[in-house]
């Protein structure tokens, strides 16, 4: 997944006469969850003080990674 947010580099109070606005992408609510569940399983898995916090053990991260490959398979079928 790609950001679609765009660097603006122009100075300050400088306005462009044309929109950089790029065309709005059809959303995809299960490849998104799993892109996020996957983001949070790799800080969580290297972070064992964050784990301990959260009070998160690699066996809920385990579980978390089945979830994240049935939704990746829901978001291919549709």
């Amino acid at each position: 997944m790609e950001s679609s947010y765009n660097l603006n580099t122009r100075p300050v109070g400088v306005q462009s006469t044309t929109s950089t606005r790029s065309a709005r992408r059809k959303v995809n609510g299960p490849a998104t969850a799993a892109l996020l569940i996957q983001m949070a399983t790799e800080m969580l898995t290297t972070s064992p003080t964050m784990r301990q916090r959260m009070n998160i053990t690699l066996t809920d991260l385990a579980a978390a990674d089945k979830v994240r490959k049935s939704l990746l398979k829901e978001a291919t079928k549709g």
